[in-house]
């Protein structure tokens, strides 16, 4: 009966321990993420100035084309 109490008791403690190291797991992931958050900001503004840009190039094609006729 003794086995049966000292295998209980390492199982709760073992699940005690999960919150720790899952919380140590996720302190060292947390800032390769919030650089990856950062960088994916970065890349949408930039690719929103390519759209404008884009859509101003297509305006003033389209605004050059239709002068010339």
């Amino acid at each position: 009966m003794g086995d049966y109490v000292q295998y209980f008791n390492n199982l709760i403690a073992t699940i005690n321990d999960i919150p720790n190291k899952l919380m140590s797991v996720l302190s060292i992931i947390h800032a390769p993420i919030q650089h990856l958050t950062n960088v994916l900001i970065v890349t949408n503004i930039l690719l929103g100035l390519l759209v404008v840009t884009s859509i101003a190039n297509v305006y003033m094609l389209w605004r050059n084309g239709k002068k010339g006729r």
